[in-house]
């Protein structure tokens, strides 16, 4: 078949690898005049891994995976470091048959590019109306925003933005000190994540809510300082990273999620494919993993089809995908709730994590991050 992909980010390239390793020839469209893959880091769950493998992609990824520091089970924290809900990350590695790996998305995007031939990605051609592109199958991967999906679902609600603002940076080096995993400020609400890359870096993260908090600087290194400043009573290794960070180097943007999951994640010949399907907020660091995922299982129903068989194909993409990202947006959302938690709530919750067993929280973990890309 031919297959036109809209959109060359991690989600679209990733569609495209798959559609070529079922033998379709592929083209993908992309309107900005050259290829580039803005923010900081990403990080890798098993699911995305096990999908990475599916695409032939997942050795390279695994050379990127730092093995489990013994503290590093503590996953969510307080300001301080201290652990409030913990997992052994050792067993959800072995549970579920891949690590985790947090590297460069631009290390990703030009992995992903790596594996399609020559020509197959255009540049500078912006597509309006991806329903009337001449081709077999179209796979829409225009982003959150997506006007694929807007036509195809004229009467779902969108994209709804969470109030929330995340500044998403990679530090140079790890401090001698530090401490990996989410922390969480029950005064404010406020989060920092830190998760330690192959390379000797920190990829980091910091959320904040602008009603509550005031704008941010727009200058980027004055932001840079009133970030550090906010942080300045958190656990020192935070501080030191934001520090440590080029202010150029950081993005903010508001997070964002799909007001309500969507009924399928095609129509016809024509299917959605990661945010465009299922954005969600990053409080489970599922989003790029879902569109990998996706790509994944669409390698699979495209393997034998036809354009005869192209939508049946679709419509079989649709069925596997649906209720596993239905749950993830619902736990996306959950999350996203109560780990904002601030002032009482924010203490009781706390609480709650704590008294969470060790065991239980690893259990549920492995099941979410298991995937089988059929």
């Amino acid at each position: 078949m031919d297959i036109t992909i809209v959109g060359a980010g991690l989600g679209g390239l990733a569609a495209a690898v798959a559609a070529h390793r079922s033998g379709h020839t592929v083209t993908v469209l992309e309107g900005a005049p050259e290829l580039r893959e803005t923010g900081a880091g990403i990080g890798l769950m098993p699911n995305a891994v096990l999908a990475l493998d599916r695409l032939g992609l997942g050795a390279a990824v695994r050379a990127q995976a730092t093995p489990p520091h013994a503290d590093s089970g503590a996953g969510i924290r307080d300001r301080w470091g201290r652990a409030l809900l913990a997992t052994d990350q050792t067993r959800v590695v072995v549970r579920t048959g891949a690590p985790y790996a947090v590297v460069p998305r631009t290390w990703l995007h030009r992995l992903l590019q790596s594996a399609l031939p020559a020509g197959v990605i255009r540049t500078g051609i912006p597509v309006e109306d991806a329903t009337r592109l001449d081709a077999d199958v179209v796979i829409a991967a225009d982003g959150a925003r997506s006007a694929t999906r807007s036509r195809l679902f004229p009467d779902h609600p969108g994209l709804v933005g969470s109030g929330e603002l995340a500044a998403r940076a990679i530090a140079p080096y790890v401090p001698a000190d530090a401490l990996f995993g989410e922390f969480l400020d029950h005064r404010t609400g406020e989060r920092t994540g830190a998760l330690e890359m192959a390379d000797g870096r920190v990829y980091w993260y910091a959320t904040w809510r602008e009603p509550i908090v005031g704008p941010a600087p727009t200058e980027p290194g004055e932001r840079l300082s009133w970030l550090a400043e906010r942080r300045a009573d958190w656990h020192p290794a935070l501080v030191e990273m934001i520090k440590a960070t080029p202010a150029d180097g950081v993005h903010i943007t508001e997070t964002a999620q799909l007001a309500t999951p969507l009924p399928a994640f095609h129509k016809g010949r024509i299917a959605l494919l990661g945010d465009a399907a299922h954005a969600m907020t990053p409080d489970l660091g599922q989003g790029g993993c879902q569109a990998f995922e996706d790509a994944a299982i669409l390698q699979s129903v495209l393997a034998d089809a036809t354009a005869a068989t192209a939508e049946a194909a679709l419509a079989r993409y649709s069925r596997l995908r649906v209720p596993r990202v239905t749950e993830i947006l619902g736990a996306a959302r959950s999350a996203h709730r109560v780990l904002g938690l601030r002032g009482v709530r924010g203490r009781v919750r706390d609480m709650l994590l704590r008294a969470v067993p060790r065991s239980a929280a690893t259990r549920t973990l492995a099941r979410q991050l298991r995937f089988d890309p059929v």
